[in-house]
């Protein structure tokens, strides 16, 4: 494996709320990666103990020359505007990012491989996005490094302004895309059709707070693909009460064991889909949750708020 570069030359977005002891971990990884620009973006209570501590260990760690930029928000805007107004601002400055949250984890070669996907497919509109993780398991066809999926994950990513500046953050397509033949024709295996409807009702209606639902969204409307690494890069740390939306520390994608990508990268030949890891992602994930899980879950967060 060649030698991961000495300085990170795409720009890092870096989301924190109030969780120092894994924001240190993530952190750790990123000062490895030496972006030459790093954007911080911060949710609130500005006056919240953990959030200024988080805040406060971010900004004294930064110990490597780079250009620093900061959104710190005053109060408690939630996951969703606070991220999706956070990724407005940093695609505005910069025409490609890589992005991180405080408790998802990244093998440093995420960052080179990151790097090196934005600058092949700048110009393919149908690619909107480069995952940092591979929850499926499947690797990729012919040999390649990755392979292109109608599934993504947001758990250590990657992205372009001209993908980003497509987002229809409030969905104001749905109502008219989900009685069109379009709607139908992109949904491929059994159920999906059904349980994309449920989210995307969900967050339409504001039922849920999140923002990568819309972005899942505008991809699909777009016919947009995501390019998935042949092995996991990015492991997300943050299951437990304490979370926002991973509650279930027995769910298979809690803290996966994460690992180097080889370079050079293998290309792929064609931007087709991979539809029999898709199809697992999917089955794996995807399909509504049991009634115990269910449960479970809603236990948690009351516990959490109380």
């Amino acid at each position: 494996m060649e030698v991961i570069r000495d300085c990170c030359p795409t720009p890092v977005l870096f989301f924190i709320q109030r969780h120092p002891e894994l924001t240190e971990l993530v952190l750790a990884a990123i000062r490895r990666a030496r972006p030459a620009h790093l954007l911080v973006a911060a949710d609130g209570p500005e006056d919240d103990e953990r959030c200024q501590q988080t805040r406060k260990l971010v900004l004294e760690g930064i110990d490597w020359p780079c250009v620093l930029q900061t959104r710190f928000s005053e109060k408690r805007l939630g996951c969703g505007q606070a991220i999706s107004q956070a990724l407005d601002w940093g695609f505005t400055a910069h025409e490609r990012l890589i992005i991180i949250e405080d408790d998802c984890l990244p093998d440093p070669s995420f960052f080179r491989f990151c790097t090196e996907l934005l600058e092949r497919y700048q110009y393919e509109e149908k690619v909107m996005q480069i995952c940092g993780s591979n929850l499926s398991g499947h690797k990729a066809q012919n040999g390649s490094s990755y392979y292109c999926s109608r599934f993504a994950t947001i758990w250590g990513w990657a992205s372009w302004r001209r993908a980003w500046i497509q987002n229809d953050a409030r969905m104001s397509a749905w109502p008219a895309y989900r009685s069109s033949q379009s709607w139908k024709n992109s949904c491929s295996f059994t159920g999906e059709a059904v349980w994309r409807k449920g989210i995307y009702n969900s967050a339409h209606s504001g039922a849920i707070d999140t923002w990568d639902t819309a972005w899942e969204f505008t991809k699909q409307v777009r016919c947009g693909v995501s390019l998935v690494p042949c092995v996991n890069l990015v492991s997300n740390l943050g299951w437990g009460a304490e979370a926002t939306h991973t509650f279930d520390l027995n769910d298979p994608r809690s803290q996966m064991t994460i690992v180097s990508i080889d370079f050079p990268l293998r290309h792929v030949e064609t931007m087709g889909t991979h539809d029999e890891a898709d199809q697992s992602y999917f089955s794996k994930y995807c399909r509504a949750p049991s009634l115990v899980r269910r449960v479970m879950n809603k236990l948690l967060r009351l516990l959490n708020k109380n």
